[in-house]
């Protein structure tokens, strides 16, 4: 069938009239209100000491030197760090390591107070003969780093505290005093690190930072390493600064070879940025009270100006926007770039904005059914989606989206309807999940039989039909073997259902993915291996299988899988039944294939533990994560979650807590998938009365409805198909920010826009 062309803007499209009203910039004098800013009492809100701490901070980040010291001098000698925090940073601008001390680092005014040691504790305004111009940056090359007095100073004051903590130890001791040595640790680990790097990369003598490592860095990581196992609490475990991490970060830099980027990426080009890093990482630890944080005038402008435009009810912006939320450069200052959007101090920042509107682009009829499911795939080249059509086994297309969303393939080899696709991290393989127990595997750029499903147009591409390369289905409990090609399966009747999967993201599980089962069963297959890896299938194995049992309680029965996502750093498993609890299990732990294929586990001891479960206690028909691949992003705990009760909900699944709702579509009887959308700054969602609701993600305020699936298609000649007007699905492409697609019930595929006047 043709494509249809539709270019057009569709008059029904509702655009609430909220999210246009422009809010006044004039004070109103009839309620007597006014917003001057300047009224005198303003000032005794702030504290006056930090006012002029934030202003002579400022004024020196900005290169007014003259103007901070004056200031300084006009406000009473008002300090923006601490006496002690200028020693130690003056000793780490100017190489002096061997004046580092135990003692110093303790009386430093850290978050979690200060740690009191008897005997050795220094007058901190001894000593300042080093001091005098220290912070000039010919002074870092001048004065010079005494190697061998660094070296005995580093270990005398392990020494030092060696011989202090095995004195506490013997102690019990409140957890505020383990933290407040674990800073001090850590402080001394960071200067010892920095002191290797510039043994190899300044003074090339890697002889010597081998013999540093091993008897002095090594020794201050295994005392760091000690400390953090007293307190747990305080562990991060999604922290990268770690014991382990830094010892082998460490060791690789040994091994690695010159120019390599393993070595680049822990040296910054410079001994002077290298030592201006490092004051940065300590900075950390300091009270903000006593050291004023870098940029922490523009953090307050930045946070200014994000809660102006919060306050308009429609406030989405693009990505040129993005940089109220970037921090600063390494260099302590952001670029000053002619592109770089400037924003106005002076007046308000209420957004100024373009009316956003969503436009029809063109829709897509190849499909003669209803349409349950869509996706792009990673790279965003292609679109899958995946029909109910009874009369063919060809139920699954791939567009081609930088064809025209011409057809790419035909995915044949499907005797029943599908219900899930999901695409490999590569975007080049895809397995779709059926209501039966067989799922395929597709490579989609393998070769096929032509047909002519597209129209014949200059540049047309000829679509293929293709065949599953592989196909495999979960054994039932009494077949305790995998099925997969070539292998010998078990009955229909007694393998579970497969109704949904997604692939593993990292290069550590390559070629594996989960699938799940309303039949309650979870099984993690290898592509490579073409077998099931694991299962977890709760207390329906038996304890002498190879395949392992998930951790839970013998009590407590393995849910009904209804959908299921794999965060994008491979670290968490989130399953939803049809009702109930949404389970997150961690996945950190899993075995990588190179563990699996030099038999350093045995995948009969492995466990899997529940990280989090989240109450939602309501029927359930899809969860969505957000498009992030750096999982330190604040968005990357964020979870979706649709609901049969014409509501969907948005929860951080680390915290358990619910964030936001979003309501205005009508679901209430079948399944309707949502979707994160436009840089995560809406939620998208279709409807059984077939329109494409959107909301904004943060104030959950509807900010268009599109009249996108209304059973209009003509019925084919000698059929007596009745089309329904649901729209069933709503998916956003990952890698074009305005695009997105919708299926409904009238097999079309509307393809959207994101456009602003």
């Amino acid at each position: 069938m043709p494509l249809s062309y539709g270019l057009s803007e569709n008059p029904e499209v509702f655009m609430p009239s909220y999210t246009s009203r422009k809010r006044s910039r004039v004070s109103s004098t009839d309620s007597g209100i006014t917003n001057t800013g300047h009224e005198p009492g303003s000032l005794n809100l702030f504290d006056k000491e930090q006012l002029a701490k934030l202003l002579i901070h400022a004024l020196k980040e900005l290169g007014y030197e003259n103007s901070a010291i004056t200031l300084q001098r006009e406000s009473g000698g008002i300090q923006v760090e601490s006496s002690v925090v200028q020693k130690l940073f003056n000793i780490i601008r100017t190489g002096q390591y061997q004046r580092v001390t135990l003692a110093l680092l303790a009386q430093l005014p850290s978050k979690y107070g200060t740690l009191y040691i008897e005997g050795m504790q220094p007058p901190i305004g001894s000593d300042h003969s080093h001091e005098d111009g220290s912070m000039k940056i010919g002074n870092i090359i001048s004065q010079g780093t005494d190697w061998q007095g660094v070296v005995v100073q580093m270990e005398q004051e392990l020494k030092n505290f060696e011989k202090f903590w095995q004195a506490t130890s013997k102690t019990t001791l409140h957890s505020q005093t383990v933290v407040q040595m674990i800073t001090i640790v850590e402080i001394m680990v960071l200067i010892n690190r920095e002191i290797f790097l510039e043994l190899i990369f300044e003074q090339d003598d890697s002889p010597s930072a081998v013999l540093f490592l091993r008897n002095i860095l090594r020794k201050y990581i295994q005392l760091w390493d000690s400390l953090l196992s007293l307190e747990n609490d305080f562990l991060d475990e999604d922290a990268t600064f770690t014991p382990e991490n830094l010892l082998r970060e460490m060791t690789t830099v040994l091994t690695s070879p010159l120019g390599s980027a393993q070595r680049s990426s822990v040296w910054r080009g410079s001994l002077e940025k290298s030592r201006e890093i490092l004051i940065e990482e300590i900075s950390d630890y300091i009270n903000p009270n006593d050291l004023v944080p870098r940029g922490r005038l523009l953090t307050l402008l930045k946070q200014a100006i994000k809660y102006q435009r919060s306050q308009d009810a429609f406030s989405i912006s693009d990505d040129n926007d993005n940089e109220l939320d970037e921090p600063l450069n390494a260099g302590g200052e952001d670029e000053d770039s002619p592109y770089q959007k400037k924003f106005n101090l002076l007046q308000d920042n209420t957004y100024n904005f373009q009316q956003i509107k969503f436009v029809e682009d063109k829709t897509l009829v190849q499909s003669v059914d209803e349409i349950w499911y869509l996706q792009f795939s990673p790279d965003g080249r292609y679109l899958a989606s995946a029909s109910s059509d009874s009369l063919t086994d060809r139920k699954i297309m791939i567009y081609d989206v930088e064809n025209d969303f011409q057809v790419y393939k035909v995915l044949a080899g499907n005797d029943q309807c599908i219900v899930y696709l999901s695409f490999s991290p590569d975007s080049r393989y895809i397995v779709s999940c059926p209501f039966n127990q067989m799922a395929n595997i597709y490579d989609i750029h393998s070769k096929g039989d032509p047909t002519n499903i597209n129209p014949a147009v200059q540049n047309g591409i000829v679509a293929e039909v293709i065949q599953p390369i592989d196909s495999f289905q979960i054994p039932s409990p009494s077949s305790p073997s995998s099925t997969s090609s070539g292998v010998e399966s078990t009955t229909c009747g007694g393998a579970p259902r497969i109704w949904c999967c997604d692939w593993f993201h990292t290069p550590e599980h390559r070629g594996r993915f989960i699938v799940g089962s309303p039949d309650r069963e979870v099984a993690i297959y290898d592509m490579n291996k073409k077998s099931i890896l694991f299962r977890l299938s709760g207390s329906t194995l038996a304890p002498s299988s190879s395949l392992t049992a998930l951790n839970q309680p013998p009590t407590e029965q393995f849910p009904r899988v209804h959908d299921l996502k794999i965060t994008s750093d491979d670290k968490h498993l989130i399953l939803m039944p049809h009702q109930g609890n949404i389970d997150v299990y961690d996945l950190s732990h899993f075995p990588t294939v190179d563990m699996v294929e030099k038999n350093d586990i045995s995948m009969d001891k492995v466990t899997i533990t529940r990280f989090s479960r989240l109450s939602v206690q309501r029927k359930m028909t899809c969860v969505s994560l957000p498009q992030v691949q750096d999982p330190t992003n604040p968005l990357a705990s964020l979870l979706l979650v649709s609901l049969q009760s014409n509501e969907l909900q948005l929860w951080d699944f680390k915290e358990q807590i619910l964030l936001q709702k979003y309501f205005g579509q009508r679901q209430e009887q079948f399944i309707i998938r949502s979707c994160f959308g436009y840089g995560n700054k809406l939620i998208a969602s279709g409807s059984e009365d077939g329109k494409v609701f959107l909301w904004d993600r943060i104030n959950g305020n509807i900010v268009g409805v599109l009249t996108a699936h209304m059973a209009d298609r003509p019925v084919p000649s000698g059929s007596n198909k009745k089309f329904g007007k649901n729209c069933n699905v709503v998916v956003w492409s990952p890698k074009d920010k305005p695009l997105f697609a919708s299926g409904g019930d009238d097999g079309y595929i509307k393809i959207w826009k994101v456009v602003r006047e």
